[in-house]
């Protein structure tokens, strides 16, 4: 049995209660000064753990890059059992993830693109106010030897008619397929109770074991994830990856609209009274509705149902849930054969938040906006494998070079949405997809556990 109070929050239990968030950025200049700090911030119980006994205001976290480990002194024999993906950095990965063109890093906004970020302070809040309070308690306690690398990030949970909404900025419900880990009891609330594991033989679903997503315990298949040393730094820690992706949403509406008049087409008898092609398509291209319900339980209209008990295997061809749609991508379940052992590796704990205010439809701003991406994983190898086959290629999901059609890499896929014999609707093909998500920052982040914590700030870590 894990200790919850070990690990820090938001990761195995998510903080989307806290609807507020700010991301400071630090370098460490004197890893003495850096070490008080994290003592300081551990005898006065600042750093939040993923379970407390009442609920505070305000949440803080804390997760280093390799750049930031080294600055604090880990000693290199320390540094060099990281993983290779950790201690390259996601910059210098820009390539193999995709981040070309408009998502190279020389176009990142700071500081990504000419900073070295150490380490990343995650404060959340309840409310505004009580957010506030947080990032000015927290910086009262910087001490000289760290800079703060401008600006901060500021995040929030979309604002939709005067409602806080589950919601990214092209509409869509999100968050909605979590994995169930094993050993963690669920959350209270309905939208919790609707996380879900791997397939198994059986045709139903099981929890993930915790291995997966933290480091020391073991994985799918019994084993553990490969572990820096020492034993006591890695234990209870994990992995996180950390994009700040761009949506241009009215290029994503204007291309929804341009492509619906020619999709409408192909569906005998029309739509539904209450349902647009606009809607249809990009229903299609997500692979869910916009309300969150699942394109297999209900192919032919939404239905306000964000219910994860679904699997592909019996809508091989992909009438009712095209083969490339984003869903059926990044969580293929069963779709991929041998009872979804092939993909039951690659699971990622998402705690994604977004940013910028939500564009009406129908308006248009110069604004930005876009979604703070947040994944934890045992090893980087998970989220790489998702993004490099899976996003930005479709060979696994019989779609060629094509990416994926909502967060893909390249400018000008394709997708194809099958024909349903059930219906009659012909099949068609979205041409010429622009790219509607740039990257824009990011790095990969070793976030400790407590102890380890605890362990970094007493500058005692050794390998042996």
């Amino acid at each position: 049995m894990f200790d919850f109070s070990n690990i820090q929050g938001n990761i195995l239990r998510g903080y989307g209660s806290f609807p507020h968030a700010r991301f400071l950025y630090l370098a460490i200049h004197d890893e003495r000064a850096a070490r008080t700090l994290l003592q300081q911030l551990m005898d006065t119980g600042s750093v939040t753990p993923g379970q407390w006994s009442e609920k505070p205001d305000t949440t803080l976290n804390l997760a280093l890059t390799f750049d930031g480990l080294r600055a604090l002194g880990l000693p290199e024999e320390s540094l060099a059992t990281f993983p290779a993906e950790f201690r390259e950095g996601m910059k210098v990965r820009a390539d193999e993830l995709g981040d070309v063109g408009k998502s190279s890093p020389r176009y990142w906004d700071e500081p990504w693109r000419t900073g070295r970020v150490h380490l990343l302070v995650m404060i959340y809040g309840k409310t505004e106010a009580a957010l506030e309070a947080g990032c000015r308690n927290f910086r009262r306690l910087l001490p000289a030897g760290l800079e703060e690398l401008g600006p901060e990030q500021s995040a929030e949970s979309l604002r939709i008619e005067g409602e806080t909404a589950r919601r990214e900025h092209f509409g869509f419900v999100d968050g909605v397929s979590n994995p169930d880990v094993d050993g963690v009891p669920r959350e209270a609330g309905a939208a919790r109770s609707q996380d879900i594991g791997n397939p198994d033989h059986s045709g139903k679903f099981r929890k993930i074991p915790l291995g997966e997503f933290i480091l020391g315990y073991p994985g799918e298949g019994g084993d553990l994830a490969p572990m820096p040393l020492p034993n006591l730094l890695a234990h209870n820690s994990t992995y996180m990856v950390f994009r700040k992706l761009e949506q241009n949403v009215p290029l994503f509406r204007d291309y929804i609209s341009k492509q619906a008049k020619s999709f409408a087409r192909t569906i005998p008898g029309g739509l539904p009274d209450d349902k647009s092609a606009e809607e249809f398509l990009a229903a299609k291209m997500m692979g869910r509705w916009r309300d969150g319900s699942s394109l297999i339980n209900h192919p032919h209209a939404s239905a306000k149902d964000i219910s994860n008990a679904f699997a592909y295997a019996d809508d091989p061809a992909g009438a009712r849930c095209p083969l490339g749609a984003h869903v059926r991508r990044t969580n293929p379940r069963d779709a991929l054969g041998f009872g979804g052992k092939t993909m039951s590796r690659h699971r990622l704990i998402r705690r994604g938040i977004t940013y910028g205010k939500y564009l009406p439809p129908g308006d248009r701003d110069e604004e930005r906006r876009g979604l703070i991406f947040i994944a934890f994983n045992s090893g980087f190898d998970q989220f790489e494998f998702v993004q490099q086959l899976w996003i930005n290629f479709g060979d696994e999901f019989e779609q060629g070079n094509d990416g994926d059609p909502i967060a893909g890499s390249r400018e000008g896929s394709q997708m194809m949405i099958p024909g349903d014999e059930a219906t009659g609707r012909r099949p068609f093909i979205c041409f010429d997809i622009p790219r509607f998500v740039e990257t824009k920052g990011g790095d990969y982040f070793f976030v400790p556990s407590l102890a380890a914590l605890r362990l970094l700030a007493s500058g005692r870590v050794h390998a042996s």
